[in-house]
This record gives C-alpha cells, sequence and structure tokens, in this order.
C-alpha cells in the first residue's frame, strides 16, 4: 500500500527540526555517521554531509541495549538525538560509543532538560507512550559525569527556550 508517515504536531515537528539543524552544524563531512534513535524517518541522515549513513532504532528493528556493532575506532560521527534519555543503560551505550568512535570523530547528543517535562506533555500528551518513557533527565554536570574519562564536552547550548540542550563532544584517548 502507501507510504503511511507518522503526522506530527506542529509543536513536535519544529522540535526535531531544530535538533537536526543544531546536529547538522557540528556533523563533519567525513566518511561514516551512526545516527542512535534515528526514527522511522531517519530524518537527519537524510540530511547528513557523511557518505555512510547508518541508523539505529528500536522503530527500525534494532534494540539497542550494550552494544553497537561496528569495528573499534571506525565512525566519524555518532549523533543521539533526543535519545539519550529513552536509554535504560547510557554509560554502556557512550562506552561503545568511545570504542568505535575515530580518535578525532564527535559524538553530538542533544536532550531535553527536566524543566521542559511540562511542556512535552502540552504540545504531545501522549509522548511517553509513543516515543517510550525517559528513563532520566541530564544537565550540564550530568552529562560531564555520564561522559567522564570517554569524551569532553566541547561546546554545549541550549536552545528552544533552554528547554533542549546540545552536546558536541570528542573522544579522549
Amino acid at each position: 500500500m502507501g507510504n503511511h508517515k507518522k503526522l506530527l504536531n506542529p509543536f513536535t515537528w519544529l522540535t526535531r527540526e531544530l535538533r537536526t539543524r543544531k546536529a547538522l552544524a557540528y556533523i563533519p563531512h567525513t566518511e561514516v555517521h551512526i545516527d542512535i534513535g534515528c526514527g522511522a524517518e531517519k530524518y537527519l541522515l537524510r540530511k547528513s554531509p557523511c557518505r555512510i549513513r547508518i541508523g539505529l532504532d528500536q522503530q527500525t528493528g534494532q534494540r539497542l541495549l550494550d552494544t553497537i556493532e561496528a569495528k573499534d575506532n571506525s565512525v566519524d560521527c555518532i549523533t543521539m538525538l533526543a535519545s539519550i534519555e529513552h536509554l535504560e543503560y547510557p554509560e554502556k551505550i557512550i562506552k561503545e560509543c568511545h570504542r568505535i568512535i575515530k580518535n578525532d570523530g564527535k559524538l553530538i547528543i542533544t536532550t531535553p532538560k527536566s524543566s521542559g517535562k511540562w511542556l512535552i506533555k502540552i504540545y504531545d500528551p501522549h509522548y511517553e507512550i509513543t516515543e517510550g518513557p525517559h528513563q532520566r533527565y541530564y544537565d550540564l554536570n550530568s552529562m560531564q559525569g555520564l561522559l567522564k574519562g570517554l569524551f569532553r564536552i566541547k561546546a554545549y547550548k541550549t536552545f528552544m527556550l533552554g528547554f533542549n540542550q546540545l552536546f558536541v563532544c570528542t573522544k579522549i584517548h
């Protein structure tokens, strides 16, 4: 039959678009890009400047637990847009990202702040059901703790009135 895309309300679409634009500004024009939590549409990957684009998401059939099928030091860029807060074991995925990312690679993460929970409930009351529950929220300090010894935050920005945040990280080797 036809292509049945999930219709997004305008605020959800705007949030996705802003996250994508923020991340794209930091994605290098290189070889391999893995997007963890890419969603069924692979929205960011379709816009990525990288030659090889790999999407991992439960919606597309990959159950992400604690391993990523990739060789050591083989990936130029890993993105996780609004996905780390959904992971049950984020520290395991961060260790895997460290293992597979090249020494000069980038890890780019966006995540909402806990102060934005009320806003999510207003613009998408079914968000926790359709996207899965948030396991935890991060701020700059807690993200630094999660990345400690593996990645260094090189850029930190908030957007959408400060309710969302962007972390651009480099590998510590």
